[in-house]
Formats: C-alpha cells, structure tokens, sequence
C-alpha cells in the first residue's frame, strides 16, 4: 500500500510539472546561475545534448561574441508565441548592448512549434526567410519523429555555421534569393489579397445608393460618383492588374510610385468630375444643392492632402468654388432679367422673426435676391452644419438646444447609468424632457504589472553579475509548427 501511495505521488509530480504553464519570469534563466546556454526546466533535452549545445554556444560566443539561448518548455498557456518570445528575448538581454547580436531559440512542447528571435544585429546575417528554412529543412523532419535532441542540435549546428562562416552565409542567401520569389513581388500580392477583399466589401456597400447608375441614387441631386462598372474597372480591376505589372520591375519606387501616381490621377479626376457637376446643376438655378454637394464633397480635399502633388494646389481652388456659389448672378425665375443679392441689412425686411432669429443664433444663414426688374424675391437658406441648435419640434426654428444633463444613476462596470436630458428653444421657449442612457463603464487592460516583473528581472541579472550582454530585439525572426 505504502509502494502504491509513493506511485501515485510519483505520477502525480510528473504531471503537474509537465503542465505547467511558463510565464516569462518563471523561466530558469540558467545562464545566471552556471553559465549554461540552455533553459531546459522539463528535461525535454537529454543531459548530452544539453552538454553539446552548450559547448557549442560557448565557442560560438567566443569566436563572433554572439549570444544564442535555448529554452526548452512543456507549455506556454495560451500565450502567443512570437509575443512570448519578445518579452523573453527583452527580460533576458539577449546579445551584447553594442551589437544587439543575440538569439533565441524557443521551443514550447504543447504547441509543437520553435521560435527563432534574432536581436537587432542579427537580422543581417539571418533573416526571417533563413530562420524559416533551418527550421523546415533542419529541425523539424526530427520534431515530427519525437527526436528533439537531434532536430535542436540540427538547428543549432546550422546557426553556427551560419554566424562563423560568412561563405557558407553567402551561398544560402543566394539560393534563398534564386528560389523564393521577391519582396515587390510579394508586396503586390499583398496588396492584391488585400484589395481583392477590402475593394468587395466597398463594392456592394456603394451598390445600393452611391454609384450614379444605382436605383436609390438621388435624381434630383447632384452626383459626381462612377457608375458601378467604372468603379468596377478603374478602383477596383485596374489597381491589381497595375500592382502585378510593376511587380516585373523588380524596384520598390517603380512599385510605390507607380500605385501612388495611379491613385493621384484619379483624385485629380474626381475633382474635375466634381467641378463639371457643380458647373451644369448652377445653369440650371440649383444653387442650394450645389453648394450642399460642395459640402458633400469636402473629403475630397482630404485625398489632395495625400497627394501633394500636384493636387494640393488645387484645394484653394476647390474652396474658392464653393464659396462663390452663393455670389453666383442668379436670373429671376419670373422675368429671367438679372437679381440683386442685397445686403445683411437689407435682407431683413424680407425675412421672418424666427429667420432673423436663426441667423442672430448663425445657426442659419439666409441669402436675399431681389428682381431688378420685376422685384420679385427669392430667399435661400443655408444651415451651419456646426452649429449646436437643431429644428424645434413646435415652432421648427433652429433654436433647439440641449439646457442641462443631470446624471440620475450613474453608470458602473457592470450595469448602464440613467441621465435626465432637458432641451428648450430659445426663440419660443418650448421645453422638453426626456430620459438618457449612459453607457457602461468599459476598463482596458493594462501590461504595467508585466512590464514592472520584466524590469525587476533585469535588474536582478545585473545584481547577480550575469553574462547575457544587454542586447535588444525589434521582433525578427520566424516560427515553425509540425
């Protein structure tokens, strides 16, 4: 009885040990204690193998001054990989301050995958593309037999002869280089993924009102928008087709700069398209819409700022349209003899109370026109889209505000709160009330406490004199999965 309760003990710690979840500050940073190149808490290497790497490490770092660490774990939780990595790679210091020449290789048992994170230093000499290969062509074919300690030594063989040998480095890129295809190359496809899904997305969003050609679309406004099948064609089709075309150039300008010159032509277009709408609707005496579609059209001047050139000169111009539209000579709508816009003064002879009042409130701003011919009047109204007043719902003047917010409860993590809402217009002094809802309160989460562990582990390598070099890490590197 006494064997079987020592078994179940037995079976027992090996369980809870082989489940245990690293974080980066419970790492065994090993190196502090004796030396040793190798993390390996849960035995996944063999004694020898940890031996070999070792001293292979140790001749690598006296020959390049290069720091590579191995770190051996059952589990990481739910943790991402590469993440976990960083924060390793930061904790630990990997590679010397001056160079940032260190490396990690990670190896989370549950998730089958290994990680190799370069140091600044390091990118140079292995890219993402070499550390993806080592680990296919070295490592891996060994994780998937279960034999961990010949797939590490492989990799580990392989980064050394990679960092010592600058031919044999060499004549690795120069096969990578002849085998994979480019980086414009994979840019544009890229970009062509990308845009395939996000320009569908925006295709069928546009469909039911905003092409020119679409049922919904408003006859009786002015539209500068394409019709669907020349948006189909020129935003959508002729982009990808472009991208893929100077993919053969093999250069990043010819590639950036042309999608960027495709993509300012046809901002400039879109301006023209805008101006020759604006153009035909003020001949026909549409003025009100044609200033309201200015307006409307206002982003575009946001795209001439993405394209300074040549189109930022033109958002002057633009501007300078839009405000003319209200000087534009109008003829009378009786007697087609020419109009008269009379002064704020004048005006107000022929405006009401309440249109006095919005324009007093500059929550509406009224344009007076006057036949001098036939003195017919004509009155146009032009709303401040800034303006904090809306229509009242009794006397329909636009001196509708909000008086005051009193909170009623007040809003938790877990439950909304109620505010009473009291609006009142100030031209004929109707009030309402009304009940509110204020959202619930949403915390986010904060990374302070793991940042505060990372640097006490710093500063406890530096009390106990360790021997990782202070190095840094921007995120290189490439991971492996079986």
């Amino acid at each position: 009885m006494k064997n079987f309760v020592v078994l179940i003990f037995l079976v027992l710690s090996f369980w809870i040990g082989y489940s245990q979840s690293y974080t980066v500050e419970s790492v065994p940073n090993i190196k502090l204690v004796n030396n040793s190149y190798v993390s390996n808490p849960d035995n996944l290497l063999s004694t020898t193998a940890v031996n070999q790497i070792n001293l292979l490490l140790d001749s690598l770092e006296k020959q390049t001054t290069a720091q590579v660490a191995v770190v051996m774990l059952n589990s990481i939780g739910e943790a991402d990989v590469t993440d976990f990595a960083q924060s390793l790679f930061v904790s630990w210091k990997l590679g010397q301050a001056t160079k940032d020449n260190g490396l990690l290789i990670l190896f989370v048992q549950d998730q089958r995958t290994v990680r190799f994170h370069t140091g600044f230093g390091l990118e140079g000499a292995l890219p993402d593309a070499i550390c993806k290969r080592i680990q296919i062509q070295k490592m891996v074919p060994f994780f998937k037999e279960g034999n961990t300690d010949a797939g590490m030594m492989a990799g580990v063989e392989e980064v050394s002869k990679i960092l010592t040998n600058p031919t044999y480095a060499e004549e690795l890129n120069a096969v990578d280089e002849g085998l994979g295809i480019s980086d414009q190359t994979g840019l544009s496809i890229f970009f062509i993924i990308c845009w395939f899904l996000v320009g569908l997305f925006l295709f069928f969003t546009k469909l039911k009102r905003e092409f020119s050609n679409s049922k919904q679309a408003p006859k009786n406004f002015p539209n500068a928008n394409m019709s669907s099948w020349q948006w189909l064609l020129f935003i959508y089709l002729m982009p990808m087709a472009l991208a893929l075309l100077l993919a053969k150039a093999e250069r990043w300008d010819v590639l950036i700069g042309g999608l960027y010159g495709y993509f300012g032509i046809l901002t400039f277009i879109k301006y023209n398209r805008i101006i020759h709408t604006a153009n035909k609707w003020l001949k026909k005496g549409q003025y009100q819409a044609v200033h309201t579609f200015y307006k409307q059209n206002l982003s575009w001047t946001d795209s001439a700022v993405l394209f300074p050139i040549p189109l930022a000169f033109l958002i002057p111009s633009f501007k300078r349209k839009e405000a003319a539209v209200r000087t534009y000579p109008r003829n009378c709508h009786k007697c087609d003899k020419p109009m008269t816009l009379l002064s704020e003064a004048a005006e107000d002879e022929y405006l009401s109370k309440e249109k006095q009042y919005e324009e007093t409130l500059k929550s509406v701003d009224y344009d007076v026109w006057k036949c001098d011919n036939c003195s017919a009047v004509t009155v146009e109204r032009y709303p401040n889209s800034k303006t904090e007043y809306s229509a009242c719902p009794k006397c329909r003047t636009n001196a509708y505000y909000t008086l005051s917010t009193s909170i009623l409860k007040s809003a938790t993590t877990t439950a909304k709160g109620e505010e009473e809402i009291i609006q009142s217009c100030k031209f004929c002094n109707h009030r309402h009330q009304a009940l509110g809802i204020i959202p619930m309160i949403v915390i986010a989460s904060s990374s302070s406490s793991s940042d505060d562990s990372s640097s006490s582990w710093s500063s406890s390598s530096s009390d106990s004199g360790g021997s990782w070099g202070g190095g840094d890490s921007g995120g290189g590197g490439a991971s492996s999965s079986w």
